[in-house]
């Protein structure tokens, strides 16, 4: 019998079931998107490296874009950051809490565990916030010239115009359940009221005390499990559940976003209320960006593919958690605080290093089996795979002049992946070339393995594999 060629679709998210045979997926440094060429559904492309553009002492504590200019949290200091990279002290923030800011455009408050400071822009000035209304808030918003904060029992409008005043007469609970309330978020001219279980929408009808009235038939049973999971773009909000599950959300619809997959992920972690989260669009796609500190792991939505657009960033070669916790987008460009030390970053797509590391790009296949060539649950044998992708992305010198891709192989499920070998993907325009394994392994499931580490950008399409029926 002869060897037939069979397409494999290589791109998908990272999935991982309760049983590794049944799927053992990952996308880590890829990330997947529809191919609107037409050629394949989905295609996978390199994740933007990042270039050092600043570095002060302190981790990341946070940052905030305001009329245009960036400030970040580092430590014990709030910087202000120029074009260059230049980095400002503004001042000292109280506390070592991450923080939550809010800004009028001109007025940034900024709360963490209680401590509530003011910056004002016009005198380059940072003062504490005494009003006892408002001192112990672990959360800040900003709605209508009024400033909405978060207390565990209630929430307190500031006065209008004003973020350092409150009378205790604006202040309200969301009290559809007993819950304690996490977070006041605003989205889209709505305030949601996130508790440990519930989610209340209020609107600013400005005619009562506080000048808010809650929307009832909005009201969901859906609370926040971490206090800065919450992030939005212009069409949805997402966050956390207290079931812990990623919901995607507008003013009056909810949606689980989570794969059983990723859920399956999600349920297993021991800590989840450190999780930081921001959104970002990136060649006109909208990213949702899920970091677990304690646990190590990053977890990336890409939007546009709901439940299938899950893929994961790593920071480090041992497969860790991404380097960075907070984002900012000014003039067209994407900036990174690093969690761990006071680096700042510009994310770039035509750089394919971590600030100098390598970035290692993994992508873990779903199972090549005898169904694909009508022959479900029998033996079969393979004797070439071979990946199509974008050939001759070499650099002109030093590592990556020559770049290669790995292929493991993984007979057992998932469990363990023996090598198959190295291909070459092509020198500077050398695109002539097919990145191709050769074995002759026969087996019942197979799962193929891809890693890259040159410094090049990848793109792959799909992939081909030539198996023939091998008997029992």
């Amino acid at each position: 019998m002869a060897f037939e060629t069979v397409d494999v679709q290589v791109a998908g998210p990272s999935y991982q079931s309760r049983s590794r045979p049944v799927s053992s997926q990952a996308t880590i440094n890829f990330y997947q998107q529809f191919d609107e060429s037409g050629k394949e559904p989905f295609i996978i492309h390199s994740w933007p490296g990042q270039d050092l553009v600043g570095s002060v002492a302190g981790r990341d504590r946070g940052q905030h874009v305001m009329s245009g200019i960036r400030y970040r949290i580092a430590g014990s200091t709030l910087y202000e950051i120029k074009s260059d990279g230049t980095h400002t002290d503004r001042g000292t923030i109280l506390g070592s809490s991450r923080c939550i800011i809010a800004d009028d455009g001109t007025n940034m408050f900024i709360v963490n565990a209680g401590n509530v400071q003011q910056y004002n822009a016009s005198t380059t000035t940072l003062s504490s916030v005494t009003d006892a209304d408002i001192v112990g808030s672990i959360a800040v918003a900003f709605l209508n010239n009024q400033f909405i904060y978060t207390k565990p029992d209630l929430f307190i409008i500031s006065d209008v115009g004003d973020g350092s005043t409150a009378s205790g007469l604006n202040a309200a609970q969301a009290e559809s359940q007993p819950d304690d309330l996490v977070r006041a978020y605003v989205f889209d001219g709505i305030a949601n009221m996130m508790g440990t279980a519930t989610n209340e929408p209020w609107w600013n009808d400005g005619t009562n005390t506080p000048p808010f009235s809650r929307i009832d038939a909005q009201i969901t049973s859906i609370g926040l499990a971490a206090l800065h999971s919450v992030a939005s773009n212009d069409d949805f909000m997402y966050w956390l559940g207290d079931d812990r599950q990623v919901y995607q959300g507008t003013n009056s619809s909810r949606e689980r976003i989570t794969s059983i997959g990723v859920a399956h992920a999600l349920e297993s972690y021991t800590t989840v209320s450190d999780a930081v989260a921001w959104t970002m669009t990136l060649e006109g796609q909208n990213f949702y960006v899920l970091n677990f500190p304690v646990e190590n792991v990053t977890w990336v939505l890409n939007e546009s593919l709901g439940k299938n657009g899950w893929f994961q960033l790593s920071g480090d070669t041992e497969g860790g958690r991404y380097n960075s916790t907070s984002y900012s987008y000014v003039n067209g460009e994407h900036f990174l605080a690093d969690l761990s030390n006071g680096n700042y970053y510009q994310l770039n797509l035509n750089t394919f290093t971590n600030n100098g590391e390598t970035i290692h790009r993994t992508r873990t296949m779903s199972s090549i089996h005898g169904g694909m060539i009508g022959h479900r649950g029998k033996r079969v044998k393979m004797s070439r795979f071979e990946l199509i992708m974008e050939m001759g992305v070499g650099t002109i010198t030093g590592q990556g002049e020559n770049p290669r891709v790995m292929a493991e192989a993984s007979y057992d499920g998932g469990k363990s992946f023996d090598p198959i070998g190295w291909a070459r993907i092509g020198r500077l325009g050398e695109t002539n070339i097919r990145a191709e394994w050769w074995n002759l392994e026969s087996f019942y499931d197979l799962i193929i393995r891809i890693t890259t580490s040159d410094p090049v950008d990848y793109t792959i399409i799909s992939g081909a594999i030539d198996l023939k029926l091998a008997g029992r």
